[in-house]
């Protein structure tokens, strides 16, 4: 695929619990704009929030019309972005 130009950063703050295997499920605490945002995110969290926490950079957001096309983008990953 060829480079696009960077769009806006965008870090997912995720809770994998113990671990996640494929197929599994993760729960989204965020998305930020910085890996700095991201760690003030984790130090908030309640105490009850426990576990392995994964902060990962969106490199590229990829659609899929049907499988055999592949659309790189720099679309947002929010669903409803504000």
């Amino acid at each position: 695929m060829s480079p696009k130009p960077a769009g806006k950063q965008e870090f997912l703050v995720l809770n994998i619990g113990a671990g996640v295997q494929p197929g599994g499920s993760v729960t989204v605490v965020g998305i930020v704009e910085s890996l700095s945002a991201a760690m003030e995110m984790i130090r908030k969290m309640g105490a009850t929030s426990v576990g392995k926490i994964v902060v990962a950079e969106k490199k590229t957001v990829v659609t899929r019309n049907p499988v055999v096309e592949l659309k790189e983008s720099h679309d947002t990953i929010l669903a409803n972005p504000k």
